[in-house]
Formats: C-alpha cells, structure tokens, sequence
C-alpha cells in the first residue's frame, strides 16, 4: 500500500493514507512525529495535466510544446487561486486553513504537482456516519456554514459547491467550510459564468447556464440542510424505496430544475422547513438575499426568538441592517456589525438621547480600558485586528466593536495557539487517567482528564493562559460541551450539548453552577 503512495514534499510530513477526492485533486493524511507524539495534517495533491491523455489531447490542438506548456501554466495559475483564495480565509473558525503550500515542475515532461497542506479535520461524512443529528445540531451547522458564506461575501468569492463532502469538522465540534477548488472571484465569475458544481445540490439558474450570483450558495446549503432533515433523500426522492436507481435521482433533479414546490423535510419542524424552503427557493429574489440574513433566521429559531406572522413588521430595510443593530438578550454576536449607529437613539425623546450617549460614550472608555487591561494581562501576541484598531485610534466615539465578541474570538484565538504548540510542550501524566502540558517556561498550557478519573465519567479538557482557565472542553464519544472564561474566572459563554448557545446568562443557576464546577476542577490541577 505504501508504494501506491506519493511522498510529501515536506520531509517532517510522511503520507500514510489516501482520504479522498476533491474537486481537482487527491486528498492524504500526513503525520509528522516529534518526541514521542504524532501529529497530523491534510495534504492535497492536483496534478496537471490530469492524465497522458489530457496532455495529448491539447497537443493535437495546439502546435508547438511552448504553447502547450503555456496553456497548462494558466491551469497551474488558476489552482493556485485556491491557495490565495483560502489563505485569505486563514485563522477564520469556519473555513478550512491552509498552512503551505508548494508547486513541482516535473523536468523530463509538461507538467506539475500543486501540494496544499491543510489542518486536519473529520470529514462530516464520517463525523455523521451511523446516527441522525438533531434539529439542533442541523442550525448549528447551518449557522456555522452561513457564517462561512459571510467572509466569502467579503472577499466577492462565491464557493459554487457547497455539499456534504465539503464540510469538515474541527476538534472544538466548529463546521468549516473547504474545497474552494472551483470557487472563483465574483468579478470573474460574472464575466464567464460556467455551470461547475455538483448537480444534486445545485441552484436551477447555475443549472440552466445562466447568470448568477452569490445566492447560488445559499440555495445550495439549503439543499444540504433539506437532506439531513429528510432521512437523507434529497428532494423528490422517495423515503420508502431503499434503493434508489440513477432514473430516481434524473427524474427528481428533472422536478427540481423546473420549479416544482418542495415538501418540507419530514423531521423538520414547521418553524425550522420554512427556513430551508425560503433559502431554497426556485427563484433566487425569493431567496434569503444574504448569507447574514439566513443566519439569523437559524440563529433566532434556534435561541426561541423566531417571529410569529402576527409579530413581523413590514420591513424598509433588510433585518441586518435595522432591527439587528438593537441588543437582543442572550443573541451571540457571531457576526461584526454591517451597519451601526445610534439610529435607536435618534427616536427618543431629547432628554434620553443625552443620557444614552453618556452611558454610550462611558461604555466605549470602559471597552478600552477593558482591553488595555487583557493585553497587560499577557495575552497573545495575535490579536484581533478590531482591538489593535481601537489601541490605535484615542478617539472613543469611533470604537464601534463589540468587546464580547472580540473576547470570544480572542479565546478561540488562545486555544488554537495552544493546540499548535503542543508538541512542544512537556507532558506529563499517565493516559487513561491525566495528563498535563507544560510550555518552556513551566507553566501549565493544558489538563486531559480520562472519564476514569472524572466525577462525571467524561473527557475534561483545560486550556490555560498565564496559568489561568480561559476554555474547557467537556466531551464524550457522542456528546460534547464548550466554557469560555474571561481573564477574572467568570463564565461568558456555555455551548451546550445540543449545541445551543447560552451567553452570559448569570441569572441562570445552572449556567452558574456549571461555570463554578468546572473553575474549581481547573485549579485542582495544579496540585501535584
């Protein structure tokens, strides 16, 4: 078997299996050993030309080897357009990192190897392989995919083939986003539309090879999310014959493609397949017209607050961009603001417009001093770019981010950085029972209590920084529960086992219990 493998550009990285296949290329698992400890990367291999009978094809139409060997050079240049385009996305919780890259010339032949290392990740094939997800875990995941589409919008990319096999999922139970081997920049896209993708989740309007945009994708994230609460059939395919022949899936394409209603997903509820039916629509203006749109809408079901008929405003304005600009209790501010403002102040009376941009501008002093103080603290070096921002710039009326969230995504920060470092680290301890990482300066990085010495019979992680708890990970084989900590010890979020967000909630006594339970067990662990 090791002979039928390629070997690794990397010399520090070994190829040990093949994993897959993606748009254009081969996908491996690399390990890398490093005193005693096995770590693991993707790497993803694109060969062009593909085959001997790709090159000998070209050259019957082409003359000449220099302009056969330009041709292929322009395919080369396309593919690595997936490297700029996803290392753009680099460090982002929801989209797959690259981590290097290499291209090969071959010297006796017209032709290269392109080399992409990736972190590792489960597939979500097999992280769903053998059980149902929940309603639950499906917004999660919709959630998480929508937020994906949103630094896509970013950057003008569109992904043209979102589907199961493109969706990954980290170590902190975090669905990403990968294989942007088709995706191109929307500039681009607009002036040579090409129908690329995968058919079975595909928009009708990038089907029938006309224009589109990036609405396509959130057709085809509907389509995926219509499958997991249907049994796994997609539409129009039946629930009750258990195989399901090549005429089944043509003749339900066929109704898909012309415009035919969907019935809602059978284990959807009614709130949850109104969702999945308007993200995909047939006609893309009846579409959630945002990625920032859908989210919501999943993010608002999952946490109680979805709007009855009777409650639904007429809208001027995308709920974005308006009603989203006003704080909601326990909404986790996943997404930067696109627009912000006091346009809530403006409509109240004068007297409160004053005492409201006091309380604003004391709010915006507080941030600052709340974030000079976390950077005295020793916190990494790798900040969010909105708080060097707001270091910057002394104006306070200008600081318009949202410290909870910058907290948030600096502790995710924290953890990957530990989980990076690792190897370097001293372990100690014994596995089946604990073990403890220590960095070069002795200080205690990370706890791993095995379900035989925990109280409650699970895996107990720890993440520490300067020697305090910012994020335990609290798991089994087939459950698992996230605590993020502020720098005074204090819970601000607990994702719980069905993956609902609870933010902040100190008037919840579980949500205090928790929190106090697991603060405690972290410092237990320095006692030798």
């Amino acid at each position: 078997m090791d002979k039928e493998l390629p070997a690794s550009v990397w010399p520090e990285w070994k190829i040990i299996e093949k994993i897959g296949e993606g748009s254009f290329g081969r996908v491996y698992k690399a390990e890398r050993t490093e005193q005693g400890r096995t770590f693991y990367s993707a790497i993803k291999i694109i060969t062009i030309p593909g085959s001997p009978d790709e090159l000998n094809s070209i050259r019957e139409e082409i003359s000449g080897d220099d302009s056969v060997r330009e041709y292929f050079q322009n395919l080369v240049d396309e593919c690595i357009q997936e490297v700029s385009t996803m290392e753009c996305f680099r460090g982002n919780s929801h989209i797959v990192s690259v981590e290097d890259y290499k291209v090969v010339e071959y010297l006796d032949e017209i032709g290269w190897d392109i080399y992409i290392r990736m972190e590792y990740l489960i597939s979500f094939t097999e992280y769903c392989a053998g059980k149902a997800l929940t309603q639950n875990e499906v917004l999660k995941l919709g959630r998480d995919l929508a937020k994906a589409l949103h630094y896509c919008r970013q950057l003008n990319i569109i992904h043209r083939d979102i589907k199961p096999e493109n969706i990954f999922v980290s170590y902190f139970g975090d669905f990403k986003l990968g294989d942007f081997g088709i995706a191109r920049e929307l500039e681009r896209s607009m002036s040579n539309m090409s129908k690329k993708g995968t058919y079975s989740y595909m928009a009708p309007e990038m089907y029938r090879g006309e224009p589109y945009d990036r609405r396509v994708d959130i057709y085809s994230l509907g389509i995926v999310l219509y499958k997991l609460m249907n049994d796994g059939r997609l539409p129009f395919l039946s629930r009750e014959k258990q195989l399901i022949t090549y005429r089944d899936k043509e003749n339900a394409l066929a109704k898909r493609m012309s415009g035919e209603e969907l019935i809602p997903p059978v284990h959807a509820d009614q709130a949850f397949s109104t969702i999945i039916l308007k993200a995909c629509a047939y006609r893309p203006e009846e579409r959630y017209q945002t990625p920032e749109e859908f989210y919501y809408a999943m993010d608002d079901l999952l946490h109680g607050r979805m709007e009855t008929d009777s409650e639904k405003k007429p809208k001027e304005k995308p709920a974005v961009e308006s009603e989203r600009s006003k704080p909601v209790k326990k909404h986790s501010k996943l997404f930067d603001k696109i627009k912000s403002g006091p346009d809530e102040v403006k409509r109240r009376p004068a007297l409160w417009s004053v005492l409201a941009a006091g309380i604003a501008l004391a709010a915006c002093i507080i941030t600052i001093l709340y974030v000079r103080s976390m950077l005295e603290e020793n916190l990494p070096l790798r900040k969010s770019s909105q708080v060097v921002s707001i270091l910057e710039e002394n104006d306070t009326h200008t600081a318009q981010v949202d410290d909870f969230s910058t907290v948030i995504e600096t502790i995710k920060q924290q953890a990957s950085e530990i989980v990076n470092e690792l190897p370097d680290c001293q372990e100690v301890g014994k596995k089946g029972e604990r073990l403890r990482y220590y960095d070069q300066n002795n200080k205690l990085v990370k706890t791993l209590i095995y379900p035989e010495m925990s109280d409650d019979g699970v895996y107990e992680e720890y993440y520490y920084w300067d020697e305090r708890l910012f994020f335990a990970y609290i798991w089994t084989d087939s459950k698992q529960e996230l605590y993020y900590y502020d720098r005074r010890g204090k819970l601000i979020r607990w994702i719980d086992a069905d993956g609902i967000v609870h933010d902040k909630e100190t008037d919840s006594t579980e949500y205090n219990k928790r929190g106090e339970k697991y603060w405690k067990n972290s410092l237990e662990q320095f006692d030798e």
